[in-house]
């Protein structure tokens, strides 16, 4: 079951109470950036990256990459990075990563409506 809901902000002093404009949160536009770096000499591990170009009114709290070598729609239970909070450009860290293996990456951001995922990528290990 899907609910709505509405936010807004109020303060309180001694002349009585005020609100602010009522807001409803929506999805953040999450972009997953084009193809994983492996690094160098280690082919365990590999950098990816992601966009967030909206928050959809409700801030981001969590945002990362997560990636599987099982499923093409890798999700925040799979192995996943955490690269900070808000809008805008980050990068992550892939570890533990397998040579000769494909791998299917994702961006995600989480806000108070939820996780939500950017398109997937996938890239093979050398």
């Amino acid at each position: 079951m899907t609910r709505l809901y509405y936010v807004r902000a109020y303060a309180t002093n001694a002349t009585g109470t005020v609100y602010g404009n009522t807001v409803t949160p929506a999805l953040p536009t999450v972009i997953t950036a084009a193809g994983p770096i492996v690094q160098g000499t280690d082919k365990t591990v590999a950098n990816s990256g992601g966009n967030i170009t909206s928050e959809g009114g409700a801030s981001v709290m969590t945002r990362g990459i997560c990636w599987s070598s099982v499923t093409s729609i890798p999700v925040i239970t799979d192995p996943h990075t955490i690269n900070g909070t808000r809008a805008g450009a980050f990068t992550g860290i892939l570890i533990g990563l397998v040579p000769a293996t494909t791998y299917y990456v994702r961006a995600y951001a989480t806000n108070a409506l939820g996780t939500f995922y950017g398109a997937y990528v996938s890239f093979r290990t050398p």
